[in-house]
């Protein structure tokens, strides 16, 4: 789709309103991101803040659990609360797979304080499992949870927010929970040993 496609589907009498405001495709998408992350940022610290205080007290499995919602949950109330009308998450699912991702993701760091402050935390929780192997489990567990609400959000449109999402959402949880749990095999141990070795 072209700026200009954009421009006339958005109502804008302006032929070159889109690339003046956001310059190219690539900053209209930086746009939403900046936008939508701010407030999920904002609602991610807020969890963490809630949760940190108690997570010492409590067992390894259920304090990794509550991690997770403090990753999933905010991203699952941008579908819940605006009734399946917003689409940031699929178009986020989509980006993922965008060359120009990095950069864009790079770009939206400044909101980024909750998912740093997470990783902290979760590598406090999985300390037999090597750092690279976190951060790369990091980032599968990111696109697996937007892609996953993008696709219910899709297959339930008049559905979102209700019983059967909440459900949805404490499956995904549980899913991702154990991913990141999940034991570190002997053959993944020795593929990572040859792959530092080479890097050495």
């Amino acid at each position: 789709m072209s700026l200009r496609q954009i421009n006339l589907a958005s109502g804008q009498r302006n032929s070159s309103a889109t690339q003046y405001h956001f310059g190219t495709k690539v900053g209209l998408i930086e746009a939403l991101f900046d936008y939508r992350m701010e407030a999920i940022n904002a609602r991610r610290v807020e969890l963490l803040r809630q949760i940190e205080g108690q997570i010492d007290d409590e067992d390894a499995a259920t304090s990794l659990r509550r991690l997770v919602e403090a990753l999933i949950f905010p991203l699952a109330e941008q579908v819940k609360t605006q009734g399946g009308a917003c689409n940031y998450i699929a178009i986020a699912a989509q980006a993922n797979g965008h060359p120009n991702y990095h950069a864009i993701a790079q770009r939206r760091s400044r909101h980024g304080a909750g998912l740093q402050r997470l990783l902290t935390l979760l590598r406090q929780r999985l300390a037999g499992i090597p750092e690279s192997l976190i951060r790369e489990r990091f980032g599968m567990a990111l696109r697996q949870v937007f892609n996953e609400l993008a696709d219910y959000q899709r297959l339930h449109p008049a559905g979102t927010g209700g019983a059967g999402m909440t459900l949805f959402v404490n499956n995904l949880v549980d899913a991702v929970t154990a991913q990141f749990a999940a034991p570190v095999s002997a053959t993944t141990l020795q593929e990572l040993g040859s792959e530092q070795r080479k890097t050495a």
